[in-house]
């Protein structure tokens, strides 16, 4: 019995979703692969992993890996959609670039769902408690890796820190004071970690030994990425 077609580009998804080294490696080994190709649908999901800069960094002589990232982008891949916004929100301070990291959001993508989360907690026009509402329901039904995210996120943004730059764009994003971290601290897992300064205990950036109610524990995380990104845009005068 032949194997439907269907079956057949399912399994190159699965593999484009791996590794697009190996999509090519299949698409050379017979007609059918290389044809399925052309399916917008695999460039949604073929893995970028492999190139981590943003497309305007490759040189003249990497044309090839330019050309796969923009066909990417062309069919718009979540990830290639969250890089682009994360450049224009953090570094241009284009604010209209949160639509992109919503779209990437919705299709799944777990880095801008926890920034899109976070980011409503402290934009009051988007609501603080839709914000804390979205990243409740995130923990429970996704199962977010709050940590992997916070050090995704920390990196990507460290490429684009300048020594001298006194409050670059992408640190004033994530700017909240001590009051709002004070605010709505009701449980007995807070041991006033907040008290900017004061970070002598163990494991305080540390998700899962911390003693806290849903809410505490998003404002806790805002509070962590915003401390590392201080750490890293910090200078001497």
């Amino acid at each position: 019995m032949d194997i439907p077609h269907l079956a057949w580009f399912k399994m190159l998804l699965v593999v484009a979703k791996q590794s697009s080294e190996d999509l090519y490696n299949m698409a050379a080994t017979c007609k059918l692969f290389k044809q399925m190709l052309n399916d917008p649908e695999v460039w949604t999901t073929v893995s970028v992993d492999k190139y981590q800069w943003h497309q305007d960094w490759y040189g003249e002589d990497e044309g090839k890996i330019v050309e796969f990232l923009q066909q990417c982008k062309q069919y718009n891949n979540p990830e290639i959609i969250y890089r682009e916004a994360i450049h224009d929100f953090f570094v241009k301070n284009d604010d209209e670039a949160l639509k992109n990291l919503r779209v990437a959001a919705m299709a799944g993508h777990e880095e801008a769902s926890y920034l899109v989360g976070l980011l409503g907690l402290l934009n009051p026009s988007d609501g603080k408690e839709n914000g804390l509402e979205f990243l409740c329901h995130l923990s429970k039904t996704k199962k977010l890796n709050i940590k992997a995210c916070r050090d995704s996120i920390t990196l990507r943004l460290g490429r684009y820190t300048m020594s001298g730059t006194k409050t670059p764009p992408l640190l004033e994003k994530f700017t909240a004071g001590e009051d709002f971290f004070q605010d709505c601290i009701d449980c007995e897992g807070n041991r006033k970690w907040y008290q900017f300064g004061d970070h002598s205990a163990q494991d305080w950036d540390n998700v899962d030994a911390w003693n806290c109610c849903e809410p505490c524990k998003w404002k806790r995380e805002l509070f962590c990425i915003q401390r590392e990104l201080h750490f890293m845009t910090v200078f001497d005068i």
